[in-house]
């Protein structure tokens, strides 16, 4: 009962995606803007959010690779995707060696800031208040 409510919830599942795509997303972030310069380099991004829509709306298809692993359900019981990489469209701009638009990412760079410090506030707030609940008061 204590695994299941300290790790079992799916709100906890949820925010530990996002937080495992906020660092994910930081990662490629710094992997376009360390290679802006290289020849024919193209930038990446993380898919994660639409694909967190698609498992809700049950467009993704859920396969058991061992017989102990839990099956797709209902969409609200259907598991949390990993985040993804996926190669970026853009064209090169003229003169330039990459397709990396050096401020996007640091706009992109930014917002995944505030959403994972909001995630981990969140899930830091979950776990207080579960110590609250098993904390004897005063």
């Amino acid at each position: 009962m204590v695994r299941e409510l300290l790790f079992g919830n799916r709100t906890f599942g949820l925010l530990r995606g996002g937080l495992d795509a906020g660092a994910d997303r930081m990662r490629v972030i710094a992997e376009n803007i360390a290679n802006v310069e290289t020849p024919g380099y193209r930038a990446q991004r993380v898919a994660f959010e639409s694909l967190l829509a698609q498992a809700r709306d049950g467009g993704l298809d859920l396969a058991r690779t061992h017989g102990a692993h839990l099956g797709g359900g209902a969409s609200g019981s259907a598991p949390v995707p990993a985040p993804r990489r996926e190669l970026t469209h853009a064209p090169v701009a003229p003169g330039a060696a990459s397709n990396v638009d050096l401020e996007r990412e640091l706009v992109q760079m930014q917002k995944n800031e505030i959403q994972f410090q909001a995630l981990s506030q969140v899930l830091a707030d979950k776990y207080r208040g579960i110590r609250d609940a098993i904390r004897p008061s005063a």
